[in-house]
């Protein structure tokens, strides 16, 4: 049985045509450029994980606040400095206004908040890397050498 040419079924192939597989987010790849200073960005995180976890077991007098609140404005900073400005800007739309010493409560929710969405940025981060890694495969094979030892190999 022979396929015939017809309105679906084109008698011949275009060139032009070929469809090419669709390149991985460009976002994503941007996720990971966005980061400037990566190693503070691990070290403020890690600072900022283990801090959340003193805090959680610890009852907080106002002074305690105080210096946690500190802390947080500190981390926030060194934070920027190390990210691009559109996510330095998602980053400050994070923060309490500035107010009195937060409540126990209230510094423990803005904590996990910053440990979250640093979180979230590195996911972003190994979703862009894994994507990267993966868009050589998406583009097929390497175009065979054509040289006299070109051939397979045994």
């Amino acid at each position: 049985m022979t396929a015939t040419p017809g309105p679906n079924r084109p008698d011949r192939f275009d060139d032009d045509d070929d469809v090419q597989p669709e390149s991985p987010n460009p976002t994503m790849e941007t996720e990971v450029e966005r980061i400037r200073e990566p190693a503070r960005l691990l070290r403020v995180t890690a600072m900022a994980r283990s801090l959340l976890d003193e805090a959680r077991g610890l009852p907080l007098d106002e002074h305690a606040r105080v210096q946690l609140g500190r802390i947080h404005a500190r981390a926030v900073e060194e934070i920027a400095e190390a990210v691009a400005p559109e996510l330095r800007d998602e980053l400050a739309r994070l923060l309490p206004p500035p107010s009195s010493p937060l409540s126990q409560t209230e510094i423990r929710i803005v904590h996990a908040q910053l440990v979250g969405w640093l979180d979230g940025i590195f996911q972003g981060i190994r979703t862009g890397l894994s994507l990267q890694a993966v868009r050589p495969d998406l583009q097929g094979p390497p175009p065979p050498s054509a040289g006299p030892d070109a051939g397979p190999y045994l």
